[in-house]
């Protein structure tokens, strides 16, 4: 039973430390999303009083890049660089609040279902200043960190149980039998 408890220990030790390695890449590559979202958002916020630079809206989808929207003080937006089925797409007022609460907020934003997007707001001069980025290439880049993760997990439990097998074969071959008589003459 103390050797079972020993190869187990061991399995539960190498699946901690996948699970580890996982949560670390999860939380780096979703920390990553926010930083070109974070970076618009700072640029923008040095530049509020002059007016934001136009140019033509892009569609808000799953394969959108950095994009940016302005709400004024009535929560309503005053700049945008995207649309949503040629709308103005709207935040949660919960967001906006807690922008101008604190200052800053950084959430997973879904507008629709299929559509998730990380967000970075600033409060600045009594407007909130929003810029996003789809999360979907983050989440594909995950999904392949999870597949190759799980094989990796999966090949050292086989290790593992292969290493069990291989012990408890060579531990029966070395153990002397004791049912059987001593030779005699010796």
């Amino acid at each position: 039973m103390q050797r079972i408890a020993g190869w187990l220990a061991a399995a539960v030790i190498i699946t901690l430390v996948f699970a580890a390695v996982y949560l670390t890449l999860q939380q780096s590559g979703r920390q990553a999303v926010n930083t070109a979202p974070a970076a618009a958002v700072a640029a923008q916020v040095q530049q509020i009083g002059s007016d934001p630079a136009t140019g033509p809206r892009l569609e808000l989808t799953s394969d959108s890049g950095p994009f940016m929207i302005i709400y004024g003080e009535d929560n309503k937006a005053v700049f945008t660089t995207v649309t949503l089925h040629g709308e103005v797409p709207n935040l949660p007022v919960g967001v906006l609040d807690t922008t101008r609460a604190a200052g800053t907020d950084v959430v997973t934003w879904q507008p629709e279902p299929g559509l998730r997007m990380a967000v970075v707001a600033r409060q600045a001069a009594g407007k909130v200043v929003v810029a996003g980025q789809s999360l979907t290439p983050f989440e594909n880049a995950d999904k392949r960190t999870q597949l190759v993760l799980t094989a990796g997990w999966l090949a050292s439990l086989m290790v593992l149980v292969a290493a069990y097998v291989v012990a408890g074969l060579y531990s029966r071959r070395r153990t002397p039998d004791l049912d059987k008589p001593a030779p005699a003459g010796g």
